[in-house]
């Protein structure tokens, strides 16, 4: 099924074929796809060597090109893995963050891939733990077995660039470093909520002078623990001693044991809806996966695992959406990936889903839309909503070519 709406049936008289035959018909017209008939706009397909575009009115597709034909969409498949999201795991659902303390003070964190596990929320149970009598901290172990991922992220060159960012069950800031990089190498913490870490010393000794904010495991040093988890424990044992709790230990990977107690439930204030608005407005790659993963658990359970996650969203587009490989092809939930495609038809129905969320939309333009662009391949998209005289119009474009002509098709669009 597509977001066009059936045709109403006739009233009588109007068929002089045969009641049977008419009702076979009908019945026909239910099961396969529709045959949908709409107008191409020649203002728009000039500015079009490879791509397609929609506008639907009234829950009907009114002006299309290249509506079946499917491209790469960028970020606007952000669009499909926040839906997943809000259906799946639902809009007041919370991430948390599990911490288990033993019988020699070691400190346990299990993490569960919170898209939005930043210094201030660290600082904030490290005042809890503060609060609760903790002074000393022998090791700090760190939890991250709630992933098993098989890989880097689809599309992903793994490069310093924070939209390269892996995703993971335990990383902070969205396993990004913010720095400064002083003349004569000295390195200074960015941002005024995150205190400076060791590992940016590490790290900016690799950089020019200037602002930074890079994907912390494009600098791999062959330590034993990797980039994600050191950066997460140097930033808890520096925000514990803010607090005055003393960690004398080591940073360390780990399992917690069976028999540890559980000291702290810390449960995220953002919710799904949240983390949505958050995820679109930014366009975060890996708050998007970090989403994407955990609707893999929501279905099939721990760990979470890219193929898992292939499948939730396969049976979300088929069971949901009502539409089938050959429409959307999801191979990771950012758009970082070339081999995700998609129909101008097929966001279409997104969108018509999508409009009991549509405050969660950011705006371009004055538009409520999402962006999306892969200037390296060739892919410059939109897909969001025209508000006019009270009505809610859905529209994409999808273009995947070299010259970006996606604007002038918004404007050419909005005047239709």
């Amino acid at each position: 099924m597509t977001a066009i709406s059936l045709p109403k049936l006739p009233r009588n008289g109007a068929y002089t074929a045969s009641g049977a035959v008419f009702v076979f018909l009908f019945i026909i017209s239910l099961i396969l796809p529709l045959s949908v008939q709409t107008e191409e706009l020649p203002a728009v397909q000039k500015h079009i060597s490879n791509g397609g575009y929609a506008l639907s009115k009234n829950g009907q597709i009114v002006y299309s090109g290249n509506l079946k034909k499917t491209f790469i969409p960028a970020s606007t498949i952000k669009l499909i893995t926040s839906l997943a999201a809000l259906e799946i795991l639902g809009p007041d659902y919370h991430f948390r963050t599990r911490f288990y303390l033993d019988r020699q003070n070691n400190l346990y964190i299990q993490g569960f891939g919170d898209p939005f596990f930043v210094s201030e929320k660290i600082d904030r149970i490290s005042q809890i733990i503060a609060e609760r009598g903790i002074t000393e901290i022998h090791n700090i172990i760190l939890d991250d077995f709630a992933f098993a991922l098989e890989g880097k992220t689809d599309g992903s060159e793994n490069s310093k660039n924070p939209y390269d960012a892996q995703c993971s069950a335990l990383g902070a800031n969205f396993n990004t470093l913010p720095l400064q990089v002083i003349h004569g190498a000295k390195v200074k913490s960015a941002e005024p909520q995150t205190p400076y870490l060791p590992i940016m010393g590490q790290i900016g000794r690799n950089l020019s002078t200037g602002y930074h904010r890079v994907n912390i495991n494009a600098f791999p040093d062959g330590a034993s623990i990797s980039n994600t988890l050191l950066h997460t424990g140097q930033l808890f044992q520096t925000l514990f001693a803010k607090q005055g709790i003393r960690v004398n230990g080591e940073i360390q990977h780990g399992t917690v044991p069976t028999d540890t107690p559980l000291f702290l439930d810390f449960v995220a204030d953002e919710s799904i809806s949240d983390l949505v608005e958050s995820c679109l407005f930014s366009s975060s790659n890996f708050m998007a996966n970090q989403l994407y993963l955990a609707v893999g658990v929501a279905r099939f359970g721990l760990p979470a695992t890219w193929e898992k996650s292939r499948k939730a969203m396969n049976n979300f587009i088929q069971n949901s959406l009502n539409l089938t490989e050959t429409q959307i092809r999801m191979i990771e939930g950012s758009g970082l990936s070339t081999k995700n495609r998609l129909s101008p038809e097929a966001m279409i129905l997104v969108l018509e889903k999508f409009k009991p969320y549509i405050e969660l939309m950011p705006v371009k333009y004055g538009v409520k839309m999402k962006s999306g662009t892969l200037s390296k391949s060739g892919v410059f998209c939109y897909a969001g909503y025209f508000t006019k005289k009270g009505k809610t119009n859905p529209f994409v474009i999808l273009l995947n070519q070299r010259k970006n002509g996606r604007d002038l098709i918004l404007k050419l669009l909005y005047r239709q």
